[in-house]
């Protein structure tokens, strides 16, 4: 084989590997997009129209929605993983408790952010899971810690938090083109209602934690190979 036909063919080899890593970066920023604009089961072959390729090319690349999640969501639960560790740090409980859920809802707030994100399981992602068990461990010990500090109510438990997590989505998602700070207002009024000084008897004990669990797996992950037509 002379020099020319083996440059040739290294070059033909070079190409499709940079065509796929180009299109998987493609898929990846056009779910993120996505994702922000329109929630965590925005449709995918939406999001391969929007990344320039079809939709069997995302199935290559990634062949499940979970897949693409994995590919997307680690740095946002990264960076909820950070005000986490950064509450903890903070030796006023009330300043670290408050501060966290402020900053937890602002990130699925912004433009930019996941709707949902922390009340969606991942159970079948092993990097997503690891992250989100880190989570929850340092909202427990916070919540732990601001209670047996007389900081909230002596009633509030973590399993309460995703009331105000979903209840922030929804205001986040129906008001972001009207009000994009409207869920501020939201978020002031629940931490209020935690405070110790006017706590009143509660007329409804905690959801378990297998309750939040159940809860937390509505909608289900739509599976894309039922709920999508598509070619491979």
């Amino acid at each position: 084989m002379t020099s020319d036909a083996s440059e040739n063919k290294v070059g033909r080899a070079r190409a499709p590997r940079r065509d796929g890593l180009r299109n998987r970066e493609a898929l990846i920023e056009a779910a993120r997009v996505a994702f922000a604009a329109e929630g965590l089961n925005a449709s995918l072959d939406a999001i391969a129209a929007s990344a320039g390729v079809g939709a069997g090319t995302l199935y290559r690349h990634f062949p499940t929605r979970l897949d693409l999640w994995s590919a997307v969501l680690v740095d946002p639960l990264k960076e909820h993983l950070r005000i986490v560790e950064e509450a903890l740090s903070n030796p006023d409980r009330w300043t670290g408790l408050s501060g966290y859920i402020i900053a937890s809802c602002a990130l699925e707030a912004d433009s930019r952010g996941y709707l949902n994100l922390m009340t969606t399981r991942f159970d079948e992602s092993e990097p997503l899971l690891k992250l989100r068990r880190q989570i929850q461990v340092g909202i427990e010990e916070l919540i732990r810690q601001a209670r047996d500090t007389g900081a909230v109510r002596p009633d509030f438990r973590a399993e309460d938090l995703p009331f105000i997590l979903l209840a922030n989505s929804r205001v986040a998602e129906i008001t972001r083109d009207i009000a994009p700070t409207a869920w501020r207002r939201n978020v002031e009024l629940f931490l209020d209602a935690i405070r110790p000084d006017r706590a009143t008897p509660l007329t409804e004990p905690p959801m378990k934690p297998s309750q939040v669990a159940r809860m937390m797996m509505r909608p289900r992950l739509r599976d894309p190979r039922r709920s999508e037509k598509h070619t491979r």
